[in-house]
């Protein structure tokens, strides 16, 4: 293209005959605009043939842009085996407080299994996973967990923030809304979910985890449910309200292990449990 030739054009009508030459998209003046996938709205985005809009756009995970095949993920329990999990005291098997049960994985009724973790660390990560509650259970599913100090007693333990699960619906700590920071899908104590949909004891839910950086994401049954960033002032703030104050790094650690908790032999069926790092 002859650029001398238009020199003296207005620079608003140059860009839009460059536009038109480079064969940039006319909308017309509407709001519109077709390209080879389709018709898309102003405000809208196209993922992987999917159009997504308004809040549909800022629901989305926070993951990376590169699209992910099977194979990045690592299957932590395939509902088979536990060979991804040690006891958290001694480093070992799990105890048999553990059962697998027709490709799912709990502890025993009314029987102390212990906490178990991955053999593994993970810093940033998408974690998915099934669960399905039993009747006033509790449990939960911590992450980027280290052997933390508690400045109180001095010791060292297996630690770190917590994506809850427990009943909400008979529960006598959470039902009817009591304590809503210690409910399903909560970062325990420290953030309460917003806009989640929980299926009772006997139905299968599903949850994620996300960790990018300091930045959290809770996910049950695919709505982000809760949304912070670890290390600012309000997640420091909101930790120090809690019993978690007297704990070294509580959630700042860069990266650590998974745990499934076992609080007093509640029974919690897990399955599908997964992972990919980011």
């Amino acid at each position: 293209m002859n650029m001398r030739k238009w020199a003296g054009f207005p620079k608003v009508m140059l860009l839009f005959v460059v536009c038109q030459f480079q064969g940039f998209p006319d909308t017309g003046g509407k709001d519109t605009v077709r390209n080879e996938e389709g018709l898309l709205r102003r405000g809208e985005i196209l993922k992987g043939g999917e159009v997504l809009k308004g809040a549909e756009v800022l629901n989305k995970p926070a993951v990376a842009n590169r699209e992910r095949s099977q194979d990045d993920w690592e299957v932590l329990f395939d509902g088979t085996n536990m060979d991804k999990w040690v006891s958290v005291h001694v480093e070992a098997r799990p105890s048999d407080g553990w059962v697998i049960e027709n490709g799912t994985l709990s502890v025993k009724d009314h029987r102390k299994g212990q906490d178990i973790i991955t053999q593994e660390e993970y810093g940033n990560f998408e974690l998915v996973f099934d669960f399905n509650l039993t009747n006033i259970a509790n449990s939960g599913i911590k992450y980027l967990v280290g052997d933390i100090k508690n400045n109180s007693t001095g010791n060292t333990e297996w630690n770190g923030p917590e994506y809850q699960i427990i009943d909400d619906f008979n529960h006598p700590e959470v039902r009817n809304h009591a304590h809503d920071e210690g409910s399903t899908a909560s970062l325990y104590l420290v953030y309460a979910p917003v806009n989640k949909t929980l299926l009772p004891s006997g139905s299968w839910n599903t949850g994620r985890i996300i960790v990018q950086g300091s930045h959290i994401e809770h996910w049950l049954n695919g709505v982000k449910v809760v949304s912070c960033e670890r290390g600012s002032s309000d997640f420091r703030d909101r930790m120090a309200a809690t019993k978690f104050k007297v704990y070294d790094h509580y959630g700042e650690l860069p990266a650590g292990r998974i745990m499934l908790t076992d609080h007093d032999g509640d029974k919690v069926y897990f399955r599908n449990i997964k992972i990919r790092r980011l």
